[in-house]
């Protein structure tokens, strides 16, 4: 019984970990509100194969480059360089009418969604303090006792669902409801998406660039 519970609240914690705003939701609900459902898709299956990949380096003991603050101030400024290219790319389409942004390449491509999905999941390394917070809370609770090989991938796959099922209702659920949106809307939608993923950028230069000044 105790296994049932740790497999729900582990989905549970996928689920809450892909609520908060980010690039990856952002990109997802940009991509469906256009039309794009087979590409929001391939974007969210990328970042779930990200985000397994952190699970599997948190759990399985090689990690410890990711402490390293040189390490992470250059993952933040990759990241930053794919966050602006993104927000540029975004705000430009914003102006663009509906008939173009069905036949663009870079929205409708499935490729392309798996790629950015990817690499907006793994241009942020924090995704590896969440699995191993979510170990930490799971042992003081007592729903695990030994974190063993079978208890990790149960976690991985109980949260990978978690956190791949949130982002696929809010796809289909936005994609069902882009029919009562009106152009107007979703072009400001888009803008706005642009200018997040801008700052979010710029939170990521601040972040590389505390390190490199103090070095």
């Amino acid at each position: 019984m105790r296994y049932v519970i740790f497999i729900i609240a582990a989905y549970i914690t996928g689920i809450l970990a892909a609520v908060p705003a980010g690039p990856v939701q952002i990109e997802v609900v940009r991509r469906t509100i256009n039309g794009h459902l087979r590409s929001s898709l391939m974007v969210i299956l990328g970042a779930l194969i990200a985000d397994i990949a952190y699970g599997i380096i948190a759990f399985f003991g090689i990690a410890p480059f990711l402490e390293d603050e040189k390490m992470m101030a250059i993952f933040s400024t990759a990241g930053a360089a794919l966050l602006i290219f993104l927000g540029i790319a975004v705000i430009r389409h914003s102006s663009a009418d509906q008939a173009s942004k069905k036949n663009s390449k870079f929205h409708r491509g499935k490729r392309w969604g798996l790629i950015g999905g990817f690499s907006l999941s793994a241009a942020n390394p924090m995704m590896v303090l969440w699995w191993l917070i979510g170990v930490r809370i799971f042992k003081d609770i007592k729903l695990i006792d030994d974190f063993s090989p079978d208890i990790a991938v149960t976690f991985l796959a109980a949260g990978g669902f978690g956190l791949a099922s949130y982002l696929l209702i809010l796809s289909f659920f936005l994609y069902w409801a882009k029919h009562f949106i009106s152009d107007t809307t979703i072009k400001r939608i888009n803008l706005v998406s642009g200018v997040i993923l801008l700052s979010i950028a710029a939170y990521f230069i601040y972040s590389s660039c505390r390190y490199f000044f103090k070095a």
